[in-house]
């Protein structure tokens, strides 16, 4: 598995590395901040790179996003916004969007990625001024530098515990997944005139393979929560972006040595609904959840709601941000104990039908 798999993936047409940490800063500041490195494209063509990050200041609940892409990101695009009209001709958005692209522009507050470089053995992931890349042998220890306006974020990240092969195999679904769930993480961050000395907990994600149907017909709600004590869950829901309906579901527990339980027996229950003032889209931010086969039972919460992201295309907006759980767990001799964590919650296809005015500037 590794090192080979932590680098790039030529047969695939979608690929991301992904992190997020939570981080206790030198002179008072607490942080919670993601970042996801895509490369995307048909196996023996081009690929693009699309590039997403945020800072979340948990200290005064604020949250800056971006998102950057690279030229051939943009042409990929011009291929396959096309297919999504033809499902839905009457999408102004989208209409929009084309236009803008043919005339070599990208929609506010998107930004264009220069001098893109991806290198296997040893990974390095170049995106523009910002990178990921691995530091070791065994290729899972690694620094990310992340740069844009007034936000720039140094960290370390070392794993605390074994890869975690999602689904048991790590193949839990179309895509090949692997994680590091618990990472010691230290560097700096600045946010605008402060800049800190940071330390705290992280998690990585790597995700790859073939799929035609991710983001243009099948959305999903995603969790990665750090237990207080030690272990993590990774629970994940699909559906069909046209009417809702369920396409699949699992729960992964990972315990304090590493060990993956798998299972696709959850149950989600959306309690609270949060409306975004910038797309419109209407989000589930608090969620019920049951997990029978682990005796678990669970509410996640965001630390604050306003932790919409752009994304190019036609999802327009995803919500990820931090969050906090609490719960219950039966455990030997039918005795319940509390379990509580902080994470990341990822919900993804709620904008998709959302019509906004578009500002545009000029790619040179």
């Amino acid at each position: 598995m590794l090192p080979g798999d932590a680098g790039p993936h030529p047969s695939s047409n979608v690929e991301w590395w992904y992190y997020f940490a939570f981080l206790k800063g030198d002179q008072g500041g607490n942080y919670a901040t993601m970042a996801s490195f895509f490369r995307i494209g048909a196996p023996g063509l081009f690929k693009g790179h699309y590039l997403i990050f945020s800072l979340v200041d948990l200290n005064r609940y604020t949250h800056r996003a971006f998102s950057l892409l690279d030229t051939n990101a943009a042409v990929y695009m011009l291929f396959f916004i096309p297919y999504d009209l033809l499902l839905d001709p009457l999408d102004k958005r989208m209409w929009k969007l084309f236009h803008n692209l043919l005339q070599h522009q990208l929609p506010h507050p998107h930004k264009k990625l220069e001098n893109v470089y991806v290198q296997k053995m040893p990974t390095r992931l170049m995106y523009g001024d910002n990178y990921l890349y691995f530091v070791n042998r065994s290729e899972d220890c690694f620094v990310a530098h992340l740069a844009e306006e007034e936000v720039k974020i140094d960290l370390n990240f070392v794993p605390q515990k074994p890869i975690a092969l999602i689904g048991g195999d790590g193949k839990p679904d179309q895509l090949f997944y692997y994680s590091f769930p618990r990472n010691r993480v230290e560097g700096r961050v600045g946010n605008g005139w402060v800049v800190e000395n940071v330390t705290g907990t992280g998690w990585f994600d790597h995700q790859w393979g073939r799929s035609s149907t991710l983001t243009f017909k099948i959305g999903w709600d995603w969790f990665g929560i750090q237990l207080d004590d030690g272990r993590e869950l990774l629970i994940q829901k699909f559906y069909s972006i046209k009417d809702s309906s369920l396409v699949n579901q699992f729960a992964n527990l990972i315990d304090y040595g590493g060990n993956v339980f798998f299972t696709r027996g959850v149950e989600f229950y959306p309690v609270k609904y949060w409306k975004s003032p910038l797309t419109k889209a209407v989000y589930p931010l608090e969620w019920q959840i049951v997990i029978p086969e682990f005796y678990m039972k669970m509410k996640v919460c965001p630390y604050f709601n306003a932790q919409e992201a752009p994304i190019i295309g036609p999802l327009q907006a995803i919500w990820e941000g931090a969050c906090f759980m609490s719960g219950e767990e039966t455990v030997t001799n039918q005795k319940v104990r509390e379990i509580f964590g902080t994470g990341y919650m990822e919900l993804v296809g709620y904008a998709n039908e959302i019509d906004t005015g578009i500002q545009v500037f000029r790619i040179q």
